[in-house]
């Protein structure tokens, strides 16, 4: 099977390079960066975490993924950085990270296996908001591991522009049950 097997925002580098890159919100192609697996953008909590995933676990050489670059207006990097450290909440029939500051953060287009996999399988860099090109590249450069046991292939529907959707509900239920609550507190 070809590698990457999601599409995206990204560039291949050495595909044999325990690292991956995220740079957030930031553009990549100008920092010159060098000696990644995958490097490239994740502007959202949900379908891009979830592409960032699949493609991580499909090449066994990926041990890191170094998160920098400026935050996404969608809380991508913190979303990433919550799950390592928290994982999902699975109430309600949804996967939502924990501690994610999106309202969409939901993992529900890829198996619960590829987020525990991730979850224990990859050490996330945190350099959110950095973005110096020596500093990324440092980084890059102080990640060496052995290969991981195997890949893990996953595959997810395609996303557009409207996927986002599917989630709609879920976010006015969340916003609606915080208003009722906010009116009821302080009443006597």
């Amino acid at each position: 099977m070809e590698w990457p097997i999601t599409s995206g925002n990204y560039v291949v580098g050495d595909t044999n390079s325990s690292v991956a890159v995220v740079t957030l919100a930031s553009d990549y192609k100008e920092w010159g960066l060098k000696n990644y697996a995958i490097c490239g953008t994740c502007f959202t909590a949900n379908f891009g975490i979830e592409k960032i995933i699949t493609n991580v676990l499909a090449n066994p050489n990926i041990n890191y993924l170094v998160v920098c670059g400026k935050e996404s207006a969608h809380w991508a990097g913190q979303s990433l950085v919550s799950l390592a450290e928290n994982g999902v909440s699975t109430m309600a029939g949804s996967r939502k990270i924990i501690g994610s500051k999106s309202p969409l953060s939901y993992l529900n287009e890829i198996p619960m296996t590829a987020i525990s996999r991730f979850i224990k399988e990859i050490k996330i860099i945190d350099l959110i908001g950095n973005k110096d090109p020596a500093a990324i590249q440092k980084a890059i450069d102080s990640c060496t591991d052995q290969k991981r046991s195997e890949a893990l292939i996953v595959s997810m529907p395609e996303i557009d522009a409207q996927s986002w959707r599917k989630y709609e509900h879920i976010v006015k239920n969340n916003v609606m049950s915080k208003m009722k609550k906010g009116r009821t507190e302080g009443c006597f």
